[in-house]
């Protein structure tokens, strides 16, 4: 069975990466899987260097992205094609008369107007199934859209790629000198790209707020973003000591090695992986309670959550993990604990398969 992921990037992100596991990953003696997007990118190359077919259809105009995809379907007879996003994907395989999966892999907060919902309505409505990457997103979208067959939307929990749960081989000492950071710093961190989605003036705002009353704190904001919203946040922290932009990170363990506290200030979510991949490499979290967090945290048990732009109740959290290393360390070993049990990648990676069955036969 010949299956094809389709985006509209595939350089950096959480729905990037998700292609990347589900190509790896669903890849076997009953599955043959690829992926195509318009542009390409990190993922992509990393894709190719592993051997995972990968094909660029990057065009200026929607019609001729369609041509492309449709002319691919064709030429190498896929029976699925799997768009994340990506109407063009849905179009192009209604027009070879093959089975489509749309993914939804977020909240998305700019279908507020009515125009966007009956356009993103009409797509839902054509693809054969449609996942959603929590059981939020699947209310979210059952809320907003107009269904028409509302069993063919299920919910299929995002996981992580174990690849990027290998610890770092390196010590604490040798990637904190690297990073120009003191050796003796407590490290709180964000991992995300740097858009108004994630909150990360709130995150600033909160680094303000404990650097009054603990010193030797860090505060890491790693990824990129638009440039113009970067050089922004850059001017916003500029009076907020101990605030690093790191960039691009490729070495995810390294940073998660240094990490005491993770943090996740965003003000809208789906299912986001630096959650889980928080969890699996041991870190107690504090997060804004948005997207499927709360189906993921349990308040007190395994993490903090706290409401959107709080960021009294941010810095409250946080500030409790400071002073209690004990309460710190039982919210890390059960977050792990809860990972391995309730979001592993095979549970995602055997619900996908079973859908693809069902739908193909």
């Amino acid at each position: 069975m010949k299956i094809l992921h389709v985006s509209e990037a595939l350089d950096k992100g959480g729905l990037e990466e998700v292609i990347y596991n589900l190509v790896k990953h669903t890849n076997d003696a009953d599955f043959h899987v690829q992926a195509a997007s318009f542009k390409s990118g990190e993922v992509s190359s990393r894709m190719e260097r592993n051997g995972f077919a990968y094909h660029d259809l990057s065009a200026p105009m929607k019609q001729d992205r369609i041509q492309k995809l449709t002319d691919l379907i064709k030429r190498e007879g896929f029976d699925l094609v799997q768009a994340h996003f990506c109407f063009e994907a849905i179009a192009a395989a209604k027009a070879c008369g093959v089975k489509v999966i749309e993914t939804v892999h977020n909240t998305y907060g700019f279908f507020v107007n009515p125009w966007g919902k009956l356009k993103y309505s009409y797509y839902l409505n054509r693809a054969d199934a449609v996942v959603a990457v929590s059981d939020a997103v699947k209310e979210f979208n059952e809320k907003h859209f107009f269904l028409f067959n509302k069993s063919k939307q299920i919910a299929i929990r995002n996981s992580i790629n174990p690849e990027r749960l290998v610890p770092s081989f390196r010590s604490r000492e040798e990637i904190k000198k690297e990073l120009g950071i003191p050796v003796n710093s407590t490290v709180i961190s964000t991992l995300s790209r740097l858009d108004v989605q994630k909150g990360l003036e709130y995150f600033i705002d909160t680094a303000r707020k404990l650097n009054e009353q603990f010193d030797n704190l860090v505060f890491l904001i790693p990824g990129e973003g638009e440039a113009d919203y970067a050089k922004h946040l850059k001017e916003y922290a500029k009076d907020a000591a101990n605030v690093y932009f790191l960039g691009h990170v490729s070495q995810v363990s390294d940073l998660f090695a240094i990490m005491d506290i993770f943090v996740m200030s965003s003000l809208w979510e789906g299912a986001p992986l630096t959650l889980l991949e928080a969890m699996a490499h041991e870190k107690p979290s504090v997060v804004t309670r948005v997207g499927n967090t709360a189906e993921v945290i349990q308040d007190g048990q395994n993490g903090y959550l706290v409401d959107a732009k709080d960021t009294n109740a941010l810095t409250e959290r946080i500030k409790r993990l400071l002073e209690d290393e004990k309460e710190r360390q039982e919210l890390a070993r059960q977050a792990k604990e809860d990972f391995y049990a309730k979001f592993s990648n095979d549970v995602m990676i055997d619900r996908y398969k079973d859908l693809y069955r069902e739908l193909i036969k």
